[in-house]
Parts: structure tokens; C-alpha cells; sequence
């Protein structure tokens, strides 16, 4: 392989990235509070605003129609804020368990890390759970051998994404700048929004991600033609939310870094 001469730094999302293949945790826990308040959601509603922070997924969830029809036949009224917070009172606790049983690392995940590691360019991380989630997380993520440079959550910033901070904050632990010579690796419309408004290089994940939602179990018995389908609808809308390149999961990662180190040196600019 090339080395990587211009990149200063890769920031990576985890769930549905590099653990969680699929990003199932989140989702089974958004059905699960709101089937305890008698409103059904379906998988991919409960997917749709995945990426925000976890408050803000609650938020979104609250302004679909049909949920908002059945808050007002379950309780007489449009949900309000107060339903925002009790709703995420009980979703914090509930993914903070729910997350250690979800948190394999995804195939070429601790390779691609530990490679760009070994050349000097820094790794940093930004997610949408909480310290709390990540606590349960991270030792479990660490035997496993993935251990980025920087850990940012969204509770130590005061927006999640889209909003830049949790990048911004990653710059600060790691030291490094210019943005237009970082790249953010994630799996949703919000990672990548988040790149943007960052000013960074962004490669979006398909397969392994939220877009396309399957466990690797699912993803081995799924119709080939099916899943070649999914896996197209789930690039097609990273790169109409402005993703520079897409890949079905870490383990493609690497060609496309060496394109983009090979554009920077050539003096193209984000």
C-alpha cells in the first residue's frame, strides 16, 4: 500500500461503522420505549434520524405523522417537549445496557485503525450516544484491540450533528488541523453532514451501516439481487447528502484514503 503523506487524520463514527454492523442497538431500543408507550414504530422510522444525537433522534421520531396520530389517541394531545425528555429518560438507560451486547467490531475495523495509526495519522472518533453508552462501549471495544486516539460523545458538546463540534473538539485532543486534510468515515446522513459542515473529506458506509440496516446473518441470507439493491438506495442517498465517496464498509476504506491523500498532494481542495 501507498503511504498516506497528506491526510492528518481520520475521524471515524462507531455504531453501524466500526462496531455494530448493521447500527442495531439503537434502532431495537427506539422501537422497544415507544412500544411501552403504545405507539408502534417500524424499523425504518426508527432508523430515520439515526446519527442525531440521542435526544435529538427522539425529537425527529416525535414529528413523523403517523406517530403523532397515534400520541394523540393514546394521550389527547401533540407530544411536547416534556414527552421528549421522559421518552429519553428511558432510552438512556435502556441503550446503555442494550449497547454492550452490540458492540463486535466490524470486519477491517481494527486493521484500518491500527494501519493509519502505525503512520503517524491520527484516529478520533464522534457518536451519537452519551459518556454513559460509550462507558459500557469502550472496555469491550478495547479488548478487542480498536482503540482510536480520541473519543468524542455527544454529551460533551452543546449540539450533536449535523453541527461540526464533536469534530472540532477531536482537533483540540488530537492536535491536528487543517480540516481539508482530514477525512470523516461514517454511516449516515448526519456523519456526513457532519464532515461537511466541518470542512473534511467524507466517505459514507453502505452495508455495515444504518442505510441498510442487516445484521451480517441477515446480510449472508439475503437475496443477492435484494441486498445489491439496498446497498445501491443506501449510496445513492450518502452521496445526494454530499458524500465525496461511499464504500460498503471499513474493510474498502483504505483505496479510497489513498484517493483522496492523491487529490490533496495534486492540490485539490474540499
Amino acid at each position: 500500500m501507498a503511504q498516506l503523506k497528506n491526510i492528518k487524520a481520520v475521524i471515524f463514527d462507531w455504531a453501524g461503522t466500526i462496531i455494530d454492523y448493521g447500527c442495531l442497538a439503537p434502532t431495537k431500543v427506539f422501537i422497544e420505549v415507544f412500544r411501552e408507550k403504545n405507539i408502534l414504530l417500524n424499523s425504518d422510522e426508527a432508523r430515520g434520524p439515526m446519527g442525531l444525537a440521542k435526544k435529538d433522534h427522539v425529537r425527529e421520531l416525535l414529528k413523523i405523522e403517523s406517530v403523532q396520530l397515534q400520541w394523540v389517541d393514546e394521550f389527547g394531545k401533540i407530544p411536547g417537549e416534556a414527552d421528549v425528555e421522559e421518552l429519553y429518560a428511558r432510552l438512556e438507560p435502556g441503550l446503555s445496557m442494550v449497547v454492550k451486547q452490540y458492540s463486535q467490531a466490524v470486519s477491517g475495523a481494527i486493521d484500518l485503525i491500527n494501519l493509519l495509526k502505525n503512520q503517524g495519522i491520527k484516529v478520533g472518533s464522534t457518536t451519537g450516544y452519551v459518556e454513559d453508552m460509550m462507558k459500557n462501549i469502550l472496555p469491550l471495544a478495547v479488548k478487542q484491540g480498536l482503540l482510536p486516539d480520541s473519543v468524542v460523545n455527544s454529551s460533551e458538546v452543546t449540539g450533536g450533528r449535523p453541527f461540526p463540534w464533536m469534530i472540532y473538539r477531536n482537533c483540540e485532543k488530537l492536535g491536528v488541523y487543517p480540516l481539508n486534510r482530514m477525512v470523516k468515515i461514517g454511516d449516515t446522513v448526519a456523519d456526513i453532514q457532519e464532515g461537511i459542515n466541518a470542512g473534511m473529506w467524507t466517505i459514507g458506509i453502505t452495508k455495515s451501516g444504518n442505510e441498510v440496516g442487516l445484521s451480517p446473518e441477515e446480510i449472508e441470507n439475503a437475496d443477492p439481487k435484494w441486498l445489491n439493491e439496498k446497498i445501491a438506495f443506501a449510496a445513492q442517498k450518502l452521496l445526494a447528502a454530499g458524500a465525496d465517496f461511499v464504500a460498503e464498509g471499513v474493510w474498502d476504506c483504505l483505496p479510497i484514503l489513498e484517493e483522496i491523500d492523491r487529490r490533496i498532494e495534486s492540490g485539490v481542495s474540499q
